[in-house]
């Protein structure tokens, strides 16, 4: 009788663990970012798109996207980044990763602002910016 209620608890708290939605962890924002500027050098813009998260696709284009990345891509290959700052804004569904890096292009340098949301428990791109430096 104790093993079948053993058995039985172990059951139930498995199937309370599958049910619980997964959080992306922290440590994974600059995994995504690395994967982004690594997209990025290598100009694959549809793959960039294909991986940005549902908010980002609602909100613009597949096209205004696109565009703003060989934008981005038009002041050369990255050459280096390093992050200076890394915030989270918001909780629980609407968690937002935000680091911040200072990027040296072949032709500019500046500051890459990259936004990343939680979804499903994979960090996705939901949008960036880039400030140019002198």
């Amino acid at each position: 009788m104790r093993k079948i209620l053993a058995i039985m608890l172990l059951l139930v708290f498995l199937a309370g663990c599958a049910l619980r939605s997964h959080e992306a962890p922290p440590e994974d924002v600059d995994k995504a970012a690395a994967l982004f500027f690594q997209r990025l050098n290598a100009a694959a813009y549809d793959t960039i798109y294909k991986d940005t998260a549902k908010k980002f696709k609602q909100a613009k284009t597949k096209e205004e996207i696109i565009d703003s990345l060989k934008e981005l891509t038009s002041k050369g290959r990255l050459q280096d980044y390093q992050r200076v700052r890394m915030t989270f804004e918001g909780e629980g569904a609407d968690l937002m990763a935000v680091p911040a890096f200072s990027a040296l292009f072949e032709q500019a340098r500046g500051d890459i602002t990259l936004y990343f949301v939680d979804e499903s428990g994979e960090w996705r791109l939901i949008g960036f910016a880039f400030k140019q430096r002198g």
